[in-house]
């Protein structure tokens, strides 16, 4: 659904024998690179008719075996079609915000390469920042994590996260892997996610039905700019309504300018001394 206004990713059987050769000389085969975890991105809205089939298919990342260490989900409920009915109780502006800096930026392009952002609509999922698609087409989804998937990082990733009351205290440190990569080009933020949400709604477009949803981002933390190698402490803020038990969250590296993401990592707080 779009707006009406601009408001709109064999072995052969001679390379096994020559694995088990090296094993028995003391020499391990050489260890293949896992894929960078990536970063997807649906901005939805419950007053969205086309909207929950994209919610389904972030729902259904696991079953699909896009689990959390390979794929880091962050859904964003937008204010735009609030006014259609259905006031959705996970959208803010800060979100419509996000979405429209993408278009902004000018970077942001379809799956063959063309197609820029030229206005906000939903369901729209972005890939690792860089490629949106209607949020419902799970083929092109797909393939699109996979590609994401095999790319080379630029960067590496790790972090913890600590429960201190309402907030929780994460510790990252990002580090290049390439001398090429500046961290003046980043910054970190964490995004803290319900893990689910079951939604009746009564009005609007999608009246009468119960919407069951995913990782759906209820606060973000201030951004950081990147230092590598040293611990980066953030800070984010959990709603009252809403247990640490159905919490999950994600750090994230991107660019301020081109909106690029350069790595993604799920985190799971746990309690502990905030030090």
């Amino acid at each position: 659904m779009f707006a009406s206004t601009v408001v709109f990713r064999i072995c052969s059987a001679r390379i096994c024998a020559l694995a088990l050769v090296a094993s028995a000389a003391g020499c391990a085969p050489a260890a293949v690179a896992a894929p960078r975890t990536v970063l997807v991105e649906l901005f939805t809205s419950q007053g969205c008719s086309s909207c929950p089939a994209a919610d389904a298919f972030v729902r259904d990342f696991p079953t699909l075996g896009l689990s959390r260490a390979r794929v880091v989900p962050l859904t964003f409920h937008v204010d735009y079609w609030n006014d259609l009915g259905w006031p959705d109780p996970f959208s803010s502006p800060a979100f419509t915000d996000r979405q429209r800096r993408y278009g902004e930026t000018g970077h942001l392009r379809g799956p063959d390469g063309g197609g820029a952002m030229t206005g906000l609509y939903t369901p729209q999922m972005v890939v690792d920042g860089a490629v949106h698609f209607s949020g419902g087409n799970r083929r092109v989804g797909r393939a699109e994590i996979d590609r994401a998937a095999n790319t080379v990082p630029v960067l590496e990733l790790d972090g913890d996260a600590v429960i201190d009351g309402d907030r929780a205290i994460v510790t990252v440190r990002v580090r290049p892997r390439t001398t090429a990569t500046d961290a003046r080009d980043w910054q970190v933020f964490v995004a803290l996610a319900a893990k689910t949400t079951s939604t009746n709604v009564p009005r609007g477009e999608n009246r009468g039905s119960t919407l069951e949803e995913a990782a759906v981002v209820r606060a973000l933390s201030a951004p950081l700019p990147v230092t590598f190698g040293a611990p980066l402490r953030l800070v984010v803020g959990k709603p009252r309504d809403l247990p640490w038990s159905a919490v999950e969250l994600a750090a994230v590296v991107q660019s301020p300018t081109t909106m690029q993401v350069a790595a993604a990592r799920s985190l799971v707080p746990h309690p502990g001394d905030a030090k």
